[in-house]
């Protein structure tokens, strides 16, 4: 579904990732993990249309959306969840939700409200609060909520589990699997290897802008000295 060739990035003169290659087929959850500073937010960002590569192909579901603009990605469906989450405060929950409502699509999983207040109690509870007045992981949960109302086939999800406490991991964790379970393929940039682990079929890691081993989750889950290598502080 998602092909990455060759993928240089730049701030400025300095220069982020280095020729990274990834794939994603339909179906299937990556984990793009590393240290602070990998790449792996950049990735997402070039993928998306938010930071233009410096070289190298980007295909979706075989076509070319390297350099083009957000909204256009977005449009093909591609649902971006930033680190940031950038919800709408003065905004309710309800709001948030149907300012990104999209018409269904044709193999695609259609997502309502209803569907959502299922997959997330915690907002169905809240529905009439305003963003500025809820928990950072009921901020999380709205930004995911929210970019599944727009029902895209994939998901880009950049470090889903920051500053969460382990009770709200763990239910972000299920829910995200939940997702998985309809269909939607995954490609998430995270540090946090327990959370992966429990999403992702493979994991792809990278070191100072460089792909440096990528292979199944089960795998890197049992080999000890490479989560060392590239993981550790």
């Amino acid at each position: 579904m998602l092909s990455i060739r060759g993928l240089d990035a730049f701030y400025g003169r300095a220069q982020a990732l280095f020729g990274v290659d990834i794939e994603v087929a339909a179906g299937e959850a990556v984990a793009l993990m590393g240290r602070n500073g990998a790449g792996k937010s950049t990735t997402l960002k070039c993928v998306m249309g938010l930071i233009a590569p410096a070289a190298g192909a980007i295909q979706f579901e075989g076509g070319d959306i390297a350099g083009r603009e957000p909204f256009r990605i977005a449009r093909l469906g591609l649902g971006y969840v930033p680190e940031d989450r950038r919800i709408f405060t003065g905004l309710t929950i309800e709001e948030n939700l149907e300012l990104a409502r999209r018409p269904p699509v044709p193999g695609r999983p259609e997502w309502t409200p209803e569907r959502l207040f299922d997959l997330f109690p915690n907002l169905a509870e809240l529905r009439g609060r305003r963003g500025a007045h809820i928990s950072g992981g009921e901020q999380q949960m709205l930004t995911l909520a929210r970019t599944l109302m727009g029902n895209p086939s994939m998901l880009l999800l950049d470090e889903p589990s920051e500053g969460l406490a382990p009770r709200i991991l763990e239910q972000i964790a299920e829910t995200v699997g939940r997702v998985k379970s309809e269909g939607l393929t995954l490609l998430l940039s995270e540090q946090n290897l327990g959370f992966a682990g429990a999403i992702a079929d493979r994991v792809a890691i990278l070191e100072t802008g460089h792909l440096r081993w990528t292979g199944a989750m089960a795998d890197f889950l049992a080999d000890t000295d490479a989560q060392h290598r590239f993981l550790a502080a």
